[in-house]
């Protein structure tokens, strides 16, 4: 699947590969030169995987952003495995994730941290306060008489506007006026206006994908490693949590600052990542 969103997020050159010890390659992580023998030595592992930039190409058409190919059977392999804690995380609603990635029965948090799905059959949702769910119904009202109805995302904590489909300079004009709209009394109905690659939206203040993170993780036993992986600007909240559980990887441009150690170029890259992950930990 190719890239035909407004962003190129595939690195010219992927990261080099060097061979482990049993003969086969593992693609290097830049920033965490031991990332592989920590992986290797650790007592237990948690992975936690943002979905669109991560394991997904971004596309214009939104419910066509499917993971890259091999990418479900990998993700298959480590939750078999029995070595790795595996779960993902995303902004998406948890209705168009299932759709899109399908039920693989590990933990799941959407929406920004509000949703949430377990392997045995549990869901719930963080809900607004009814004061804060009039001002995200306002939100939408207010992003269509800007003309911007079309681009708009109701979700049960935030709404967002995508303007991926957009050119840029449009785009970034219609991020601008929605910005200045949602951010008058955005604070005193305890909403905040994010922005994230292709698009803005004002949600739940103090839910993030940090509190996502250590929802999912529960109490953690120590000597573990957890390493979370995510492209967007909405996935620093857990990227920053995890830097004292584990390891942070962002997906993406280098030139983008991070709270993360690790980088990788691309979904490609991801993948890469993925297959060394089935070889470091198999049998383990």
């Amino acid at each position: 699947m190719s890239e035909t969103g407004r962003d190129s997020r595939s690195s010219a050159r992927g990261p080099d590969v060097s061979a482990d010890g049993s003969g086969g390659a593992l693609i290097d992580v830049p920033g965490v030169p031991d990332f592989w023998t920590r992986v290797r030595e650790a007592s237990w592992r948690c992975l936690v995987l943002d979905y669109d930039g991560t394991l997904a190409p971004f596309h214009r058409d939104r419910m066509s952003a499917f993971p890259l190919d091999g990418v479900v059977p990998l993700l298959e392999r480590i939750r078999d495995g029995g070595g790795t804690h595996l779960a993902i995380m995303t902004g998406r609603p948890l209705s168009e994730l299932l759709t899109l990635l399908g039920e693989l029965n590990i933990p799941v948090s959407a929406s920004q941290g509000t949703e949430f799905h377990y392997p045995n059959g549990t869901d719930f949702r963080v809900e607004p306060r009814a004061e804060q769910s009039e001002r995200l119904d306002r939100a939408v009202r207010e992003a269509t008489e800007l003309g911007l109805g079309g681009a708009i995302e109701r979700k049960n904590s935030s709404v967002a506007l995508h303007t991926r489909p957009m050119e840029a300079d449009e785009a970034a004009a219609a991020e601008e006026r929605l910005e200045a709209v949602w951010s008058v009394d955005s604070a005193e109905n305890g909403l905040e206006v994010r922005r994230f690659l292709g698009g803005i939206e004002l949600r739940v203040l103090g839910i993030d994908k940090g509190t996502a993170l250590l929802e999912l993780l529960g109490e953690t036993p120590p000597g573990g490693l957890c390493v979370y992986v995510g492209d967007d600007d909405t996935d620093e909240d857990a990227l920053e949590v995890v830097r004292k559980l584990g390891i942070g990887i962002k997906v993406g441009s280098p030139r983008r600052p991070t709270h993360a150690r690790g980088r990788l170029g691309s979904p490609e890259d991801v993948r890469a990542m993925l297959t060394g992950w089935v070889q470091v930990t198999k049998g383990r």
